[in-house]
């Protein structure tokens, strides 16, 4: 996969275009068709996404991520696609849609196919619908394909619902629309060493910036180390200076300064307090238990 941070000539590409915050199940299919129909006229398939969210200028409220934009990259690439068009949302917030179709798309790409999802829109004013995407086809050459809504338990997958579900602590169902279990990543630091004294030693990270904040509260989690999975209890609260702890269970090694990947299984419980060591100590071996049970339903 190559990755362009300005745009490039691709000729008759099979455009997918989305922010595609999460590569869900839904955007999956996007960038599926994409990569299908390249394949079948034997061109290259291109997502075009933007690296900052147009509610970060255009919205009162900027949108929490699912994803950074290094785990984005490296989701689409486990998709197949081609290439990825890495743009600046804000060299294009004022350009109108047909510009943006004629001017960008057109112009750069000369697609032979585009794809967007049901809900996708671009351009001044959002004015860049799946209708206005349609009723341009012809005059600019390309077949386009409207990705409907994709369904799972009842569920549209969509980005405001996995959000949602991920401010709940509801990781089941969260994980069940992205297609994957929700990860953070960090670098291992020293801590309080609190947990250590209990006769649970933990790895402690600092939450990553610019990632969809978790509820405080304790967690059954996985830990992929130098691609070795774990099974763990996260600690996700009032810690002071490090608001993120794991205790690695089965794993004694010293890793810090090492990058670890921690993904998100099912909230065990809300963060509590303790009127002294020994009870903090009785709860976390509950929480152990927890765990160890848990894991084999996980699977």
């Amino acid at each position: 996969m190559y990755i362009f941070e300005e745009l490039n000539y691709i000729k008759n590409s099979s455009l997918a275009l989305g922010f595609f915050d999460g590569v869900h199940l839904g955007h999956k299919v996007v960038l599926k068709n994409a990569i299908h129909i390249a394949k079948e006229y034997n061109t290259q398939s291109c997502a075009v996404i933007f690296k900052n969210h147009p509610s970060c200028l255009i919205g009162t409220n900027a949108v929490e991520q699912l994803l950074t934009v290094d785990e984005k990259i490296e989701l689409l690439r486990k998709t197949g696609i081609d290439n990825v068009i890495l743009l600046n949302f804000e060299d294009y917030v004022a350009m109108s849609a047909q510009a943006y179709l004629k001017d960008v798309l057109v112009k750069y790409f000369s697609p032979i196919a585009i794809t967007t999802g049901f809900n996708h829109t671009f351009g001044f004013n959002r004015l860049g619908t799946p209708e206005f995407l349609k009723m341009n086809q012809n005059k600019y050459g390309y077949k386009y394909y409207e990705i409907p809504p994709f369904v799972v338990n009842n569920n549209i997958v969509s980005c405001s619902v996995i959000r949602n579900l991920i401010h709940l602590g509801n990781f089941q169902d969260a994980n069940l629309l992205l297609g994957y279990n929700f990860f953070i990543n960090g670098i291992v630091e020293h801590g309080e060493k609190i947990a250590s004294k209990l006769g649970f030693p933990s790895a402690n990270i600092l939450y990553p910036d610019g990632k969809i904040k978790i509820p405080y509260g304790v967690y059954y989690v996985t830990v992929n180390i130098d691609g070795i999975e774990y099974n763990g209890v996260l600690n996700h609260g009032l810690i002071p200076n490090l608001k993120t702890e794991v205790h690695i269970l089965d794993f004694d090694k010293n890793i810090y300064g090492r990058n670890i990947k921690i993904s998100f299984i099912a909230k065990i419980r809300n963060q509590m307090k303790f009127e002294n060591s020994n009870k903090l100590q009785s709860q976390i071996k509950h929480d152990i238990a927890f765990a160890e049970i848990y894991k084999y339903f996980a699977k």
